[in-house]
């Protein structure tokens, strides 16, 4: 009966050494596990701080031809003309990075695309008569309504 005391002893003692182990390795998976979740913070907020980098310095290139066009002597027509090469260019840019307008006149009100500023008299209910302000979506979001005045039917009274 000693020779089994004995023989548990040894083996609650390799079971303590073992639970020790095992809780060592815990520990510093654990401290790993903090330093990854610190490490990866703080790339995500260095990506979110130059992110827009080389969207910057395309718009700093367009702001370039601006200061140029505004120094420019020359007749209206060819300032015009550079003015509008300008301008085509800022919507090259902004539809490379995914902007688009929203198609608002003629079109059906869409209130999560669209914001009414007036209603004008027409033939048929909520259609887009004017756009007071384009409105832009950035892949699937909006990222500003159109301001838009839409049509209403005007009521005829029988009584007058």
């Amino acid at each position: 009966m000693k020779n089994e005391l004995k023989k548990t002893g040894q083996e609650l003692e390799k079971e303590k050494q073992l639970s020790r182990e095992y809780l060592e390795t815990l520990q510093r998976v654990q401290a790993e596990f903090e330093n990854y979740m610190k490490r990866a913070e703080k790339e995500k907020e260095e990506f979110k701080k130059y992110a827009k980098h080389d969207l910057i310095l395309r718009i700093l290139n367009i702001i370039d031809d601006f200061e140029r066009a505004l120094k420019a002597e020359g007749n209206k027509e060819e300032i015009t003309k550079g003015v509008e090469m300008i301008f085509k260019e800022l919507n090259k840019v902004i539809t490379e990075e995914g902007v688009r307008e929203i198609k608002a006149i003629g079109e059906k009100f869409d209130a999560y695309i669209h914001d009414i500023v007036g209603k004008v008299d027409g033939e048929k209910d909520n259609v887009v008569v004017e756009e007071v302000r384009k409105g832009y979506m950035l892949k699937d979001k909006v990222l500003r309504p159109s301001m838009v005045k839409v049509s209403k039917v005007k009521e005829v009274r029988e009584n007058e």
